[in-house]
């Protein structure tokens, strides 16, 4: 699912593969382009060092990207960059796409998302009711705050695909929560800032 959206985003092709094996077509593919960097987006259980072994005969550049589960791999391929490949989400003030991933045609649907405006990565929930652990840090790392003024902060703005069986109105609240601009700095008035002692007498 994550690939659909960096796919409208760079033009990168996406060519498929079994989990065990690299079928003759994608092969073929990457023997036109042997320079060409490759990368296996998603953890052994879903491609095999033994399909990215198969596929190494065709090209010398092929790196895993993927972690354990489906809303871990999204992140993972989130925050990725290598040269001008990469989403490389570390910080705030980024455009998010959230989609279930019991529908995973809706990454093709939102894909047009990632591609214009304030673009950015698709990430993965696999719970209807509730933000995955998982997915929550990733939201917290990238939680845009500011010190003084926050007109001058930066935003992330979250895109929430699926009606409420794919994603419920609870979990869409703990997911504005977390994007919503924090104060990180003292409020007007803090610490240090109190009324002076101006009688001239002991404080």
């Amino acid at each position: 699912m994550p690939a659909a959206s960096w796919a409208a985003r760079s033009g990168d092709p996406v060519l498929f593969v079994n989990k065990d094996s690299v079928p003759k077509p994608t092969i073929e593919a990457l023997k036109r382009d042997k320079g060409a960097n490759v990368y296996a987006l998603g953890p052994p259980s879903a491609i095999s060092d033994k399909a990215l072994t198969n596929a190494g005969s065709a090209t010398s550049n092929v790196v895993r990207i993927g972690d354990t589960d489906p809303v871990a791999n999204a992140i993972a391929f989130a925050r990725y960059s290598n040269g001008s490949f990469g989403w490389n989400i570390t910080d705030p003030g980024h455009g998010l796409v959230i989609a279930s991933d019991k529908d995973p045609m809706d990454a093709a649907a939102a894909a047009p998302l990632s591609a214009s405006g304030t673009w950015g990565p698709l990430l993965i929930t696999d719970d209807a009711a509730q933000v995955p652990e998982s997915l929550r840090g990733f939201l917290l790392d990238i939680k845009p705050g500011y010190v003084d003024d926050p007109t001058r902060a930066v935003y992330n703005h979250v895109w929430i695909i699926g009606d409420q069986d794919a994603i419920d109105v609870n979990q869409q609240a703990t997911i504005d929560d977390e994007a919503e601009l924090a104060r990180i700095g003292p409020p007007p008035g803090g610490a240090g800032q109190g009324k002076s002692n101006s009688g001239g007498g002991k404080p």
